[in-house]
């Protein structure tokens, strides 16, 4: 019988084995032979549970090699059976928490015999470790099987490899996932996440080629010989997601839609497949489009990660403050070992917080000529700054805060200055917003200076605004000079579809105390012309046009009708970048004609150069602009520099 067995084992018949070796057993229980053969055997079969369990009523049949790979082929098992999805999300990480105790519990009760089985537990461990989330113990016990000199299976490479990503260590993370390919060439797994260390380590060039053979190599519906319909190609699946999730973190995300929506032609049961989509809506401007796929994924599985951490952005980005923070704490819930938790946290607690916005400017003007004197609207120097500080969010809603700025300039007959301070409330929920300002000002003109204003969005793409104002601020400091403030109200529209096109409209009247109105009618466009990983090319327009009720008969410039149109490019240079901290170059040219009424039509070009920092949701941002702009026909240089700090996502 035992050769029989025996021989069909060999022939690798283990089924039929263990029929012979159960035969036996029923007809002679204390076989020691048939029951050793049987435990042999159930390993073979991958049922390592009731190996154990059967070993472990007779250890002195196995020599401790066999032992150690019993135990070991089990816990291996338990380990993979917790990467399975649970019956019940509480249950989601029972699995393998009991895995890694009994791995410890071995290591600690009945330490292996056998170097490689004292290997094979602690390299098992860190799957554990991995899918515990706990990526910083995955890397420490990687880097002590490196320091003892052990030779780490390659098997487990790409785990660490995954860890080392989570720890935000890709540049650590790449030459361990090239060495698990070199062993494995077809671990599509790994393969996705060297995808991903390039990208985060800004190398789109190695990236996006290595993810798009990847996608080309794996066959959609592969035929098994002789079959008459081929089968789902579940690698296809993910080589073609995060070939499309690459091309939106390398900004081209309009090709990352087109990807996407082509997915979810095919596949829209699958919730991650709407995560992501709901991610790339997100980075296209559409919180509203995200927060819908966020949802359906939702709906298909109740736990997804992304499509929960997305929600809380989405829903911050859309005002809904109360409810993403309802979401924040499902996302706790659900997910508290997620290392992107303390990400979200963070980006909504800066929402919710201090915001404040600090900004300065210098300019100087001269006839271009260099002869007589400037009769710029903005004198031969002129300068300001402005502080704005609003408290943290009331009730998710509402904000109060402070003001105060200078604007100067020095003219022909000295320099004019004009300050105000005051206070303001703020509020915002969904789609509506609204404010209030109310201070005082001194210097050129006083009194007191107010604003209210109000602004609706309407979907995604379209929103508009209108806005009151005593004293407004940006009166000319010209009229100031001789003792004139000016009202004014204001209505804006703006119409942003994505990332790649905005059109913004602005219609506003000054009241000057003179009796003189201005009206003006501004818009602006732009429209992304080239899209690189750190490059990117938009074209610019802006047309121009407003009257003045009294002309030119008043003591600043107040042309009675004027126009301009303007064309041009701006470059945005991302020249350093690390996650959440970048540094970004922008070079902005335009030009186009102006004509003021009697004094004919001339073409103005303008220059600007700026930086741009980010941090953690701050940003700095400096420039310098030159333009040749004209007053009254007369062609003046101008030259100026502004720069301005905002925290907490001020805008």
């Amino acid at each position: 019988m035992r050769s029989q067995a025996e021989q069909l084992r060999t022939q690798d018949r283990p089924a039929e084995a263990l029929l012979v070796v159960e035969r036996r057993l029923a007809a002679a229980p204390d076989d020691d032979d048939a029951f050793r053969l049987r435990v042999l055997i159930l390993t073979d079969l991958g049922s390592s549970r009731l190996a154990v369990e059967s070993m472990r009523q007779r250890p002195h049949l196995f020599a401790d090699h066999e032992r150690e790979r019993i135990e070991g082929d089990a816990v291996a098992r338990a380990i993979g059976w917790g990467r399975v999805e649970p019956e019940t999300p509480d249950a989601r990480l029972a699995e393998s928490r009991a895995a890694l105790a009994e791995l410890e519990a071995l290591q600690r009760g009945a330490p292996r015999q056998t170097n490689w089985e004292s290997t094979r537990l602690r390299v098992d461990a860190l799957s554990a470790l991995n899918h515990l989330q706990q990526h910083e113990a995955v890397v420490a016990g990687y880097q002590a099987l490196l320091d003892e000199g052990i030779e780490v299976p390659a098997y487990i490479l790409g785990t660490v490899g995954d860890s080392l990503l989570a720890l935000r260590r890709p540049a650590d993370a790449i030459p361990v996932l090239e060495t698990a390919i070199t062993h494995a060439p077809h671990d599509i797994n790994a393969r996705i996440l060297l995808g991903y260390a390039f990208i985060e380590t800004e190398r789109f060039d190695r990236a996006l080629p290595l993810l798009e053979s990847l996608a080309e190599s794996q066959a959609a519906w592969p035929h098994q010989p002789g079959a008459l319909r081929g089968y789902e190609n579940w690698d296809r699946y993910s080589a073609d997601l995060n070939h499309a999730l690459a091309h939106s973190y390398a900004n081209d995300n309009a090709r990352a839609e087109r990807m996407l929506q082509s997915l979810a032609g095919i596949g829209p049961n699958n919730p991650g497949l709407q995560a992501a989509y709901g991610a790339v809506q997100s980075r296209r401007s559409r919180p509203s489009a995200a927060l819908e796929r966020y949802e359906m994924a939702l709906t298909m599985a109740p736990q997804d990660r992304d499509a929960l951490a997305g929600r809380v952005g989405a829903l911050t980005a859309l005002a809904r403050i109360d409810a993403a923070r309802d979401a924040l704490t499902t996302l706790q819930r659900a997910h508290p070992e997620d290392p992107r938790l303390d990400r979200v946290e963070r980006d909504l607690d800066r929402h919710r917080g201090v915001q404040a916005t600090l900004s300065a400017n210098r300019g100087r003007s001269r006839q271009r000529d260099g002869a007589g004197t400037s009769i710029s609207p903005f004198g031969s120097r002129d300068g300001g700054w402005a502080l704005e500080v609003r408290s943290p969010l009331i009730d998710d809603r509402w904000r109060v805060g402070v003001f105060a700025l200078e604007d100067w300039a020095d003219f022909i007959d000295g320099r004019v200055r004009h300050r105000a301070a005051g206070v303001g409330t703020w509020y915002r929920h969904d789609r509506l917003g609204a404010w209030a300002t109310l201070g005082a000002a001194s210097g050129a003109s006083s009194g007191a200076t107010w604003t209210l204003g109000a602004d609706w969005r309407f979907n995604d793409a379209w929103r508009t605004g209108v806005e009151l104002a005593r004293n407004a601020q940006d009166t000319s400091l010209q009229a100031r000079r001789l003792g004139i403030d000016a009202d004014s109200a204001t209505l804006t529209a703006s119409y942003f579809p994505s990332d790649t096109f905005a059109l913004q409209g602005r219609l506003s009247r000054l009241r000057y105390d003179d009796g003189n109105t201005r009206d003006q009618l501004g818009v602006d466009a732009s429209q992304r012309l080239l899209t690189r990983p750190h490059l990117m090319v938009d074209g610019l327009l802006s047309a121009y046009t407003s009257r003045g009720s009294r002309g030119d008969t008043v003591g600043y410039f107040n042309p009675e009708r004027d126009a301009s149109a303007n064309v041009g490019l701006r470059l945005d240079h991302i020249t350093w970048r690390r996650y959440e901290t970048a540094f970004q170059q922008r070079v902005e040219v335009m030009a186009g004609p102006y004509r003021q009424q009697g004094a004919g039509t001339h073409w103005v070009p303008s220059l600007g150069y700026r930086h741009l920092w980010l941090r953690d949701g701050h940003e700095l941002e400096y420039g310098v602009a030159w333009s040749r702009p004209v007053y009254d026909g007369l062609h003046e240089q101008r030259v100026a520099f502004d720069v301005e700090l905002r925290w907490g996502g001020a805008r």
